[in-house]
């Protein structure tokens, strides 16, 4: 048997049985409430059920992604170069066994895709149609999953929000005057409207957990390595993932996709260690020690209570992080990405300097900041990073969770991130506004973002529970018990019902 065959059989397919939606019911039930849904409003494993037992083939699933993403993409600009005759020539095709054979997705426009415009959203890159595939877009493949077309992206992954100017902005399917986060907007726009059940994300500074949180989703960051796309050194920021609807669908996606020769425990809980007490605490205000907006405490308050009604034990506490010293060394990698940027745009002109307009404000800002800086500076860097890491495990000496706002306010409005003002003042605001997730980018531990209310402008707010290194597993087992206390799967959003 091959190994994504045992996979399926042996690890993925338990956790069908007591998650998502569904959990604690008969297999009969299960079927039943299945049945009486429509097909796009169910989750991703779901879709590979329906597919393994005929109820449906991938081309009728296919079909109905592309379907809905025509209807919806006007309004919303989630999808900015559709695959979709190529999506339903792959849904007809031998396809690979596992959970998620044939499941129609979504691939995030950074990610390198054989003979698919990659534009990064950037007008540099515009006409850009790689001749092979990113590794994740390779393990999406050997996993069945059934691309219809790439995701919107802010410019290279920089802003936390989704209004690259080479594509124009991708609006919350909750309330189109919100932005969707970044800069996984574009997957979690698809996924909170039903176009596609789950859809790749990336997660450099909370890429896949903020847009999980304006749009009402699961995003689950993982460790550092956890990936088979991970360039293995020691303070890489970025890490691979998906958001989805079910916390099921993004705990089976790791357990068939994920590396397993890195010496990380599993994704999955052991049935010893189920029923466990956990420690959690948690915090509202940010490092600086500014209380984050009323819907985001709320937000973290509610969380806190859920779990304390589920049994585990809840205080107010924090990591000691260093605010100020932190956020300069990781402006300064952040920067250093641009000047990269810069760099890789004049090598493909033959090294021509850059026209400015090839390139948004906001990434001539960040290079500026380290234009005229050797590497060596990053050095500094990574001592702040590890200094960050040794406060988080300190902090799990004693706590199994850290809880916190995912953002310092509830997703902005389109517009209100804009790259035509001060950007300096625009940067000095992203701090309380992005000053929860970049941590465990840093550390390298995983975190997740869990939907917890909705505001009273219909916009959706999360929370973000980060764990000590490689303990996903205990994350999703707590996510999976928030899910059946205070289930969110069954909200969509009004306009999205077509």
């Amino acid at each position: 048997m091959k190994r994504r065959e045992f996979l399926y059989s042996a690890g993925a397919m338990s956790l069908l049985a007591g998650c998502g939606q569904y959990g604690g019911k008969s297999s009969e039930t299960i079927k039943t409430a299945l049945k009486e849904t429509p097909s796009w409003m169910k989750d991703a494993i779901a879709h590979g059920q329906m597919i393994a037992d005929g109820e449906m083939t991938s081309l009728e699933q296919t079909n109905i992604a592309i379907e809905r993403a025509g209807k919806l993409n006007e309004k919303l600009n989630f999808l900015v170069t559709p695959t979709f005759e190529h999506a339903r020539e792959v849904s007809q095709s031998a396809l690979p066994v596992g959970p998620f054979s044939g499941v129609p997705t979504m691939t995030k426009d950074l990610q390198e895709t054989i003979g698919v415009r990659t534009a990064y959203g950037s007008r540099a890159f515009m006409k850009n149609v790689p001749d092979h595939d990113h590794r994740f877009v390779i393990a999406m493949k050997e996993a069945g999953l059934v691309s219809i077309g790439k995701s919107a992206t802010p410019e290279f992954g920089f802003l936390p929000t989704t209004e690259p100017l080479a594509f124009g902005p991708t609006r919350n399917p909750w309330n189109p005057a919100h932005s969707t986060g970044g800069s996984s907007g574009g997957s979690a726009c698809a996924v909170a409207a039903g176009v596609v059940p789950m859809a790749q994300s990336s997660d450099g500074g909370g890429s896949i957990r903020i847009p999980a949180n304006c749009c009402g989703l699961f995003g689950m960051k993982a460790s550092r390595g956890r990936w088979p796309d991970s360039d293995g050194t020691p303070w890489e920021l970025t890490v691979k993932g998906f958001v989805s609807h079910s916390v099921r669908d993004s705990q089976t996606a790791m357990v068939t996709m994920a590396a397993t020769d890195k010496g990380l425990p599993s994704p999955v809980l052991p049935d010893g260690a189920k029923g466990k007490t956990y420690k959690i605490g948690f915090a509202t205000k940010d490092g600086w020690g500014n209380e984050v907006h009323p819907d985001c405490k709320k937000a973290v308050l509610m969380a806190a209570k859920t779990c304390a009604d589920l049994g585990h034990y809840v205080e107010e506490a924090a990591p000691a992080y260093s605010a100020q010293a932190f956020n300069d060394a990781f402006m300064t990698l952040w920067s250093f990405g641009a000047k990269q940027v810069v760099g890789n745009v004049s090598k493909a002109m033959s090294g021509k300097p850059v026209p400015q307009e090839l390139l948004e404000p906001i990434t001539w800002w960040l290079y500026a900041k380290v234009a005229d800086k050797d590497p060596d500076v990053l050095e500094a860097v990574y001592a702040q990073f590890a200094a960050e890491r040794d406060a988080s495990r300190k902090f799990h000496e004693t706590y199994d969770f850290y809880l916190s706002p995912v953002l310092g306010e509830p997703a902005v409005k389109i517009g209100r991130i804009d790259q035509s003002g001060d950007l300096d003042a625009l940067g000095e605001w992203l701090k309380s506004y992005v000053a929860f997730t970049p941590y465990a980018n840093a550390t390298g531990h995983p975190a997740m973002s869990v939907p917890t209310l909705w505001t009273a402008e219909n916009v959706p707010v999360g929370v973000q529970f980060e764990a000590n290194f490689g303990q996903e597993s205990h994350l999703f087992a707590l996510a999976k018990q928030i899910e059946a206390a205070a289930p969110w799967a069954d909200k969509w959003p009004e306009m999205v019902l077509v």
